[in-house]
Protein backbone atom coordinates (compact mmCIF):
# COMPACT_ATOMS: atom_id res chain seq x y z
CA UNK A 1 0.00 0.00 0.00
CA UNK A 2 1.42 3.66 -0.49
CA UNK A 3 2.95 5.75 2.06
CA UNK A 4 1.28 8.52 3.12
CA UNK A 5 3.19 11.33 3.29
CA UNK A 6 3.52 14.70 5.27
CA UNK A 7 0.59 17.42 5.29
CA UNK A 8 -3.28 17.35 4.35
CA UNK A 9 -4.33 15.02 2.82
CA UNK A 10 -7.04 16.74 1.91
CA UNK A 11 -4.80 19.33 -0.15
CA UNK A 12 -3.35 16.58 -2.51
CA UNK A 13 -4.71 14.30 -4.87
CA UNK A 14 -6.75 11.15 -2.98
CA UNK A 15 -6.93 7.68 -3.98
CA UNK A 16 -10.16 6.88 -1.56
CA UNK A 17 -12.97 8.80 -1.15
CA UNK A 18 -15.44 7.98 2.16
CA UNK A 19 -18.65 9.79 2.86
CA UNK A 20 -21.61 10.76 5.34
CA UNK A 21 -23.94 12.41 3.31
CA UNK A 22 -26.88 12.46 6.41
CA UNK A 23 -27.97 15.84 8.33
CA UNK A 24 -27.34 13.69 11.62
CA UNK A 25 -25.16 11.16 12.97
CA UNK A 26 -26.80 7.56 12.47
CA UNK A 27 -25.65 3.99 13.42
CA UNK A 28 -24.49 3.99 9.83
CA UNK A 29 -22.93 7.36 10.36
CA UNK A 30 -21.26 5.72 13.24
CA UNK A 31 -19.84 2.55 11.29
CA UNK A 32 -17.98 4.86 8.68
CA UNK A 33 -16.21 6.99 10.99
CA UNK A 34 -15.04 3.88 13.20
CA UNK A 35 -13.04 3.31 10.13
CA UNK A 36 -11.82 6.87 8.95
CA UNK A 37 -8.48 6.80 11.07
CA UNK A 38 -7.22 3.79 10.31
CA UNK A 39 -8.36 3.79 6.40
CA UNK A 40 -6.71 7.72 6.77
CA UNK A 41 -3.07 5.94 7.71
CA UNK A 42 -3.24 3.83 4.47
CA UNK A 43 -4.95 6.21 1.73
CA UNK A 44 -4.57 9.81 0.59
CA UNK A 45 -8.31 10.02 1.92
CA UNK A 46 -11.09 12.63 1.32
CA UNK A 47 -14.22 12.74 3.94
CA UNK A 48 -17.50 14.31 2.38
CA UNK A 49 -19.66 14.81 5.21
CA UNK A 50 -20.98 17.98 7.34
CA UNK A 51 -18.85 17.41 10.30
CA UNK A 52 -15.31 16.19 10.52
CA UNK A 53 -14.25 12.86 12.31
CA UNK A 54 -11.08 13.47 14.69
CA UNK A 55 -8.54 14.86 13.11
CA UNK A 56 -9.94 13.78 9.04
CA UNK A 57 -11.25 17.29 7.97
CA UNK A 58 -14.64 16.91 6.48
CA UNK A 59 -15.43 18.42 2.81
CA UNK A 60 -18.48 19.84 0.84
CA UNK A 61 -19.50 17.94 -1.67
CA UNK A 62 -19.10 20.41 -4.21
CA UNK A 63 -14.98 20.70 -3.18
CA UNK A 64 -14.76 16.64 -3.24
CA UNK A 65 -16.23 17.16 -7.16
CA UNK A 66 -13.60 19.52 -8.08
CA UNK A 67 -11.10 17.25 -6.94
CA UNK A 68 -12.38 13.98 -8.38
CA UNK A 69 -12.49 15.69 -11.69
CA UNK A 70 -8.92 15.57 -11.66
CA UNK A 71 -7.01 11.86 -12.46
CA UNK A 72 -5.88 10.36 -9.32
CA UNK A 73 -1.74 9.78 -9.04
CA UNK A 74 -0.91 6.39 -8.87
CA UNK A 75 -3.95 4.94 -9.50
CA UNK A 76 -6.22 4.29 -12.59
CA UNK A 77 -9.16 5.27 -10.76
CA UNK A 78 -10.44 6.29 -7.09
CA UNK A 79 -12.70 4.77 -5.25
CA UNK A 80 -16.09 6.39 -3.23
CA UNK A 81 -17.02 4.24 -0.68
CA UNK A 82 -21.01 4.38 -0.67
CA UNK A 83 -23.01 3.42 2.27
CA UNK A 84 -26.72 5.29 1.38
CA UNK A 85 -29.19 5.60 -1.25
CA UNK A 86 -28.27 9.27 -2.09
CA UNK A 87 -24.55 8.70 -2.16
CA UNK A 88 -24.68 5.90 -4.30
CA UNK A 89 -26.62 8.24 -6.95
CA UNK A 90 -24.00 10.92 -6.43
CA UNK A 91 -21.90 8.70 -7.20
CA UNK A 92 -23.36 7.19 -10.03
CA UNK A 93 -23.51 10.94 -11.63
CA UNK A 94 -20.09 11.57 -10.59
CA UNK A 95 -18.99 8.18 -12.46
CA UNK A 96 -21.25 7.86 -15.43
CA UNK A 97 -22.58 11.24 -16.06
CA UNK A 98 -19.16 13.31 -15.42
CA UNK A 99 -16.76 10.92 -16.41
CA UNK A 100 -14.78 10.99 -13.55
CA UNK A 101 -12.29 8.61 -12.57
CA UNK A 102 -13.94 6.83 -9.95
CA UNK A 103 -15.11 3.41 -9.06
CA UNK A 104 -18.15 2.61 -6.12
CA UNK A 105 -18.33 0.39 -3.79
CA UNK A 106 -21.21 -0.09 -1.46
CA UNK A 107 -21.91 -1.87 1.69
CA UNK A 108 -25.26 -3.25 3.02
CA UNK A 109 -26.77 -4.40 6.05
CA UNK A 110 -29.95 -4.73 5.26
CA UNK A 111 -31.25 -8.59 6.38
CA UNK A 112 -34.17 -8.01 3.98
CA UNK A 113 -34.48 -7.76 -0.09
CA UNK A 114 -33.95 -4.19 -0.74
CA UNK A 115 -37.36 -2.25 -2.45
CA UNK A 116 -36.79 -1.44 -6.22
CA UNK A 117 -35.08 1.96 -6.23
CA UNK A 118 -31.69 1.42 -4.33
CA UNK A 119 -31.84 -2.47 -6.07
CA UNK A 120 -31.13 -0.24 -9.03
CA UNK A 121 -28.39 1.56 -7.53
CA UNK A 122 -26.82 -1.28 -6.45
CA UNK A 123 -26.69 -3.36 -9.38
CA UNK A 124 -24.62 0.09 -10.89
CA UNK A 125 -21.89 -0.48 -7.91
CA UNK A 126 -18.80 -1.35 -9.20
CA UNK A 127 -17.96 -3.70 -5.53
CA UNK A 128 -20.62 -4.49 -3.13
CA UNK A 129 -20.06 -5.45 0.61
CA UNK A 130 -22.21 -7.47 2.82
CA UNK A 131 -21.74 -7.03 6.55
CA UNK A 132 -23.47 -10.30 7.37
CA UNK A 133 -23.96 -13.73 5.65
CA UNK A 134 -28.11 -12.73 5.85
CA UNK A 135 -27.02 -9.51 3.84
CA UNK A 136 -25.48 -11.24 1.42
CA UNK A 137 -27.94 -13.29 1.28
CA UNK A 138 -30.16 -10.90 0.16
CA UNK A 139 -27.79 -9.07 -2.75
CA UNK A 140 -26.09 -10.67 -5.74
CA UNK A 141 -22.50 -10.78 -6.67
CA UNK A 142 -20.80 -9.69 -3.58
CA UNK A 143 -16.92 -8.83 -3.46
CA UNK A 144 -16.90 -10.21 0.25
CA UNK A 145 -18.73 -10.30 3.56
CA UNK A 146 -17.07 -7.97 6.10
CA UNK A 147 -18.62 -7.98 9.35
CA UNK A 148 -18.41 -4.39 11.21
CA UNK A 149 -15.79 -4.04 14.06
CA UNK A 150 -15.14 -2.22 17.06
CA UNK A 151 -11.68 -0.53 18.67
CA UNK A 152 -10.55 -3.29 20.86
CA UNK A 153 -8.42 -0.49 22.77
CA UNK A 154 -11.07 2.14 22.68
CA UNK A 155 -13.76 -0.21 24.52
CA UNK A 156 -11.79 -3.18 26.46
CA UNK A 157 -11.68 -1.05 30.01
CA UNK A 158 -10.63 -2.36 33.27
CA UNK A 159 -14.32 -1.40 34.53
CA UNK A 160 -12.55 1.35 36.98
CA UNK A 161 -14.38 4.44 36.71
CA UNK A 162 -13.05 8.31 38.04
CA UNK A 163 -14.46 8.91 41.29
CA UNK A 164 -16.70 11.34 39.57
CA UNK A 165 -18.56 8.27 37.82
CA UNK A 166 -18.32 6.46 40.69
CA UNK A 167 -20.91 8.58 42.50
CA UNK A 168 -23.52 8.03 39.37
CA UNK A 169 -26.84 7.11 41.01
CA UNK A 170 -26.73 3.17 39.16
CA UNK A 171 -22.96 2.32 40.72
CA UNK A 172 -24.48 2.27 44.15
CA UNK A 173 -26.29 -1.34 43.37
CA UNK A 174 -24.61 -4.45 42.88
CA UNK A 175 -25.86 -5.40 39.25
CA UNK A 176 -26.08 -3.36 36.81
CA UNK A 177 -28.46 -3.90 33.30
CA UNK A 178 -28.59 -2.06 30.23
CA UNK A 179 -30.20 -0.69 26.79
CA UNK A 180 -28.48 1.37 24.46
CA UNK A 181 -30.38 3.29 21.69
CA UNK A 182 -33.00 5.42 20.57
CA UNK A 183 -36.19 5.20 23.10
CA UNK A 184 -38.98 3.67 20.97
CA UNK A 185 -40.33 0.64 19.83
CA UNK A 186 -38.17 -1.07 17.11
CA UNK A 187 -35.32 -0.89 19.61
CA UNK A 188 -37.33 -3.07 21.72
CA UNK A 189 -37.04 -0.65 24.95
CA UNK A 190 -40.51 -1.77 25.74
CA UNK A 191 -39.82 -5.58 26.03
CA UNK A 192 -36.88 -4.44 27.47
CA UNK A 193 -39.43 -2.29 30.38
CA UNK A 194 -41.94 -5.60 30.62
CA UNK A 195 -38.86 -7.70 31.36
CA UNK A 196 -37.82 -5.49 34.17
CA UNK A 197 -41.32 -5.20 35.45
CA UNK A 198 -41.11 -8.85 35.75
CA UNK A 199 -37.68 -9.12 37.07
CA UNK A 200 -36.78 -6.07 39.16
CA UNK A 201 -38.98 -6.74 42.08
CA UNK A 202 -37.36 -9.88 43.35
CA UNK A 203 -33.80 -7.93 42.87
CA UNK A 204 -33.43 -5.40 44.99
CA UNK A 205 -30.11 -5.32 44.34
CA UNK A 206 -30.20 -4.68 41.08
CA UNK A 207 -31.03 -1.60 38.43
CA UNK A 208 -31.08 -0.74 34.94
CA UNK A 209 -29.81 2.21 32.79
CA UNK A 210 -31.80 3.30 29.66
CA UNK A 211 -29.51 5.68 27.65
CA UNK A 212 -30.94 7.06 24.11
CA UNK A 213 -32.56 9.58 23.45
CA UNK A 214 -36.28 10.37 23.39
CA UNK A 215 -37.33 12.37 20.09
CA UNK A 216 -40.71 14.54 19.96
CA UNK A 217 -42.43 11.55 18.16
CA UNK A 218 -41.95 8.79 21.29
CA UNK A 219 -42.52 11.70 24.01
CA UNK A 220 -45.69 9.38 24.79
CA UNK A 221 -44.05 5.86 24.55
CA UNK A 222 -41.11 6.71 27.07
CA UNK A 223 -44.39 8.46 29.16
CA UNK A 224 -46.18 5.15 28.97
CA UNK A 225 -42.29 3.33 29.76
CA UNK A 226 -42.17 5.38 32.88
CA UNK A 227 -45.73 4.59 34.34
CA UNK A 228 -45.39 0.84 33.44
CA UNK A 229 -42.33 1.05 35.51
CA UNK A 230 -44.10 3.33 38.71
CA UNK A 231 -46.47 0.48 38.65
CA UNK A 232 -44.37 -2.57 39.07
CA UNK A 233 -42.66 -0.25 41.83
CA UNK A 234 -38.92 -0.45 40.17
CA UNK A 235 -38.96 3.22 38.79
CA UNK A 236 -36.87 4.86 41.26
CA UNK A 237 -34.12 1.59 39.89
CA UNK A 238 -34.23 2.88 36.50
CA UNK A 239 -32.34 5.79 35.39
CA UNK A 240 -33.12 7.52 31.74
CA UNK A 241 -30.10 8.66 29.96
CA UNK A 242 -30.65 11.14 27.55
CA UNK A 243 -28.27 10.50 24.47
CA UNK A 244 -25.00 9.67 25.71
CA UNK A 245 -22.28 11.05 23.75
CA UNK A 246 -19.52 8.43 21.43
CA UNK A 247 -16.60 9.19 23.63
CA UNK A 248 -18.55 8.68 26.77
CA UNK A 249 -20.20 5.18 25.60
CA UNK A 250 -16.84 3.00 26.64
CA UNK A 251 -17.19 4.21 30.46
CA UNK A 252 -21.14 3.18 30.32
CA UNK A 253 -20.88 -0.25 28.96
CA UNK A 254 -17.86 -0.68 31.95
CA UNK A 255 -19.99 0.03 34.57
CA UNK A 256 -22.85 -2.45 33.07
CA UNK A 257 -22.94 -6.11 33.90
CA UNK A 258 -25.74 -6.91 31.53
CA UNK A 259 -27.08 -5.21 28.35
CA UNK A 260 -30.05 -6.08 26.31
CA UNK A 261 -30.46 -5.53 22.77
CA UNK A 262 -34.48 -6.95 22.09
CA UNK A 263 -34.30 -4.78 18.63
CA UNK A 264 -37.66 -5.67 16.45
CA UNK A 265 -35.23 -4.92 13.25
CA UNK A 266 -31.39 -4.23 13.28
CA UNK A 267 -29.70 -4.03 9.64
CA UNK A 268 -26.22 -5.24 11.73
CA UNK A 269 -26.35 -3.61 15.26
CA UNK A 270 -22.74 -2.54 17.20
CA UNK A 271 -24.72 -2.47 20.32
CA UNK A 272 -23.46 -6.10 21.34
CA UNK A 273 -19.97 -6.35 20.17
CA UNK A 274 -19.56 -3.36 22.16
CA UNK A 275 -20.91 -4.02 24.89
CA UNK A 276 -19.49 -7.51 24.96
CA UNK A 277 -15.64 -6.17 24.57
CA UNK A 278 -16.15 -3.69 27.23
CA UNK A 279 -16.80 -6.55 29.44
CA UNK A 280 -20.84 -7.33 29.75
CA UNK A 281 -23.18 -10.31 29.30
CA UNK A 282 -25.66 -9.97 26.31
CA UNK A 283 -28.82 -10.57 26.12
CA UNK A 284 -29.64 -9.94 22.06
CA UNK A 285 -32.66 -10.47 19.97
CA UNK A 286 -32.62 -12.79 16.68
CA UNK A 287 -32.31 -9.65 14.35
CA UNK A 288 -29.37 -7.88 11.73
CA UNK A 289 -25.82 -10.08 12.73
CA UNK A 290 -26.59 -11.08 16.23
CA UNK A 291 -27.00 -14.45 15.95
CA UNK A 292 -23.38 -14.62 14.51
CA UNK A 293 -22.13 -12.73 17.88
CA UNK A 294 -23.92 -14.26 20.48
CA UNK A 295 -23.68 -17.69 21.26
CA UNK A 296 -26.29 -19.26 22.98
CA UNK A 297 -25.19 -19.36 26.43
CA UNK A 298 -21.79 -19.25 25.48
CA UNK A 299 -21.25 -15.35 25.04
CA UNK A 300 -25.21 -14.38 25.95
CA UNK A 301 -28.46 -15.60 25.38
CA UNK A 302 -29.97 -14.76 22.09
CA UNK A 303 -34.50 -14.60 22.26
CA UNK A 304 -37.33 -14.44 19.86
CA UNK A 305 -38.44 -10.93 18.71
CA UNK A 306 -41.00 -9.28 20.58
CA UNK A 307 -40.41 -11.83 23.56
CA UNK A 308 -40.37 -9.95 26.84
CA UNK A 309 -40.84 -13.32 28.73
CA UNK A 310 -37.49 -14.39 27.26
CA UNK A 311 -36.09 -11.62 28.07
CA UNK A 312 -37.08 -11.85 31.64
CA UNK A 313 -36.05 -15.55 32.22
CA UNK A 314 -32.55 -14.83 30.21
CA UNK A 315 -32.37 -11.82 32.96
CA UNK A 316 -33.39 -14.12 35.79
CA UNK A 317 -30.66 -16.67 34.68
CA UNK A 318 -27.90 -13.88 35.29
CA UNK A 319 -29.10 -12.72 38.06
CA UNK A 320 -28.86 -15.86 39.90
CA UNK A 321 -26.23 -17.17 38.32
CA UNK A 322 -22.99 -15.03 39.13
CA UNK A 323 -20.66 -17.99 37.66
CA UNK A 324 -22.66 -17.94 34.82
CA UNK A 325 -22.29 -14.04 34.32
CA UNK A 326 -18.86 -13.88 34.87
CA UNK A 327 -17.95 -16.85 32.24
CA UNK A 328 -20.23 -14.88 29.62
CA UNK A 329 -18.77 -11.65 30.07
CA UNK A 330 -14.67 -13.26 29.51
CA UNK A 331 -15.94 -15.19 26.72
CA UNK A 332 -17.84 -12.53 25.06
CA UNK A 333 -14.82 -10.17 25.05
CA UNK A 334 -12.98 -12.90 23.48
CA UNK A 335 -15.09 -13.00 20.73
CA UNK A 336 -14.96 -9.71 20.05
CA UNK A 337 -11.37 -9.76 19.80
CA UNK A 338 -11.08 -12.85 17.64
CA UNK A 339 -13.88 -11.74 15.63
CA UNK A 340 -15.30 -8.32 15.43
CA UNK A 341 -12.06 -5.94 15.82
CA UNK A 342 -11.88 -2.82 13.75
CA UNK A 343 -8.55 -3.97 12.41
CA UNK A 344 -10.67 -7.32 10.69
CA UNK A 345 -13.12 -4.99 9.05
CA UNK A 346 -10.48 -2.54 7.58
CA UNK A 347 -8.45 -5.85 6.22
CA UNK A 348 -11.81 -6.69 5.06
CA UNK A 349 -12.38 -3.54 3.34
CA UNK A 350 -9.41 -2.92 1.80
CA UNK A 351 -9.03 -6.31 0.44
CA UNK A 352 -11.81 -5.05 -1.76
CA UNK A 353 -10.19 -2.06 -2.42
CA UNK A 354 -6.62 -3.40 -3.67
CA UNK A 355 -8.61 -6.48 -5.52
CA UNK A 356 -10.59 -3.62 -7.81
CA UNK A 357 -7.34 -1.20 -8.20
CA UNK A 358 -5.47 -5.19 -9.52
CA UNK A 359 -7.81 -5.83 -11.65
CA UNK A 360 -7.70 -1.78 -13.23
CA UNK A 361 -4.31 -1.57 -13.60
CA UNK A 362 -4.46 -4.99 -15.64
CA UNK A 363 -7.01 -3.55 -17.71
CA UNK A 364 -5.30 -0.33 -18.28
Amino acid sequence: MPKRTEGNSAARSCDLVLSDLHHRITGVSASIRAVLPKLDERYQLMFLARRSEGNVAARSLWKGFREMARPPVGRPFRIWHVRRNNEMLWGILARDVLRMPVKLVFTSAAIRRHSWYPRQLIARMDAVIATSDRAADCLENIAAVVPHGVDIERFELDGTASENNQAQPWNTYTLRLGIVGRVRPEKGTDLFVNALCATLPNHPDACAVIAGKVTSQYQGFARRLREKLAAAGVLERVFFLDEVSSDQMPLLYSQLDIVCAPARYEGFGLVPIEAMVSGTAIIASRTGAYEAMVDEAGTGFLVDLESSPQIAEAIERLLTSPDLLDRLKQAGRQKVRNQFSLDHEVAGITHVYETLWHQGAHKA
